[in-house]
């Protein structure tokens, strides 16, 4: 007995725990089902959010868990009747983040591996999110515009970026 209810314990624990894909970023952003969330956005406003991003973690080999994000943020309020079209989106790398938005060309020549950052920022692009890489730190870090992911636009710095789109109304949202 003590045993079957060890197992039903471990199972319903096990399947709170259990993420999700999709439904707009299917690749990356896997999200938790909230049943019956005290808040939600409201389904009819469109909303403008601006991600400051500059740091990336210990592992080259992985995306940038922070770029991830952005991919959850859409999946998780898709999966709560979120239409994808009141989300708009812009993304700002800076800092250690900056190197997630080379080419697989120009990262493998400096790190020796393709950049596993890649295709998570296509997948944003096709979904409408404005990449904006800082070219202040663009340039410190010796990058050269050929080195850029054509995915990603080239701003003045991450300074002008935040500032611009927050004077539109944009919400900024860091995680780092």
């Amino acid at each position: 007995m003590l045993i079957i209810l060890s197992l039903f314990i471990t199972n319903s624990y096990s399947q709170e725990n259990k993420t999700y894909k999709g439904p707009v970023i299917k690749e990356f952003g896997q999200v938790y089902k909230i049943k019956n969330p005290d808040l939600l956005l409201d389904k009819n406003k469109k909303y403008k959010v601006i991600f400051d991003v500059y740091s990336d973690g210990e592992n080259i080999k992985e995306i940038n868990a922070s770029i991830n994000t952005v991919a959850r943020s859409f999946n998780m309020h898709a999966q709560n009747n979120i239409d994808p079209k009141n989300l708009n989106i812009i993304l700002v790398l800076h800092g250690t983040a900056t190197k997630n938005v080379l080419t697989d060309k120009a990262f493998k020549r400096e790190f020796h591996v393709s950049n596993p950052n890649t295709d998570l920022i296509k997948a944003l692009k096709k979904e409408n999110v404005q990449i904006f890489v800082c070219g202040q730190s663009f340039a410190y870090k010796g990058y050269k515009k050929n080195d850029l992911s054509s995915n990603v636009k080239l701003s003045l710095s991450a300074l002008t970026a935040l500032v611009k789109y927050q004077s539109e109304g944009y919400q900024l949202i860091t995680f780092n």
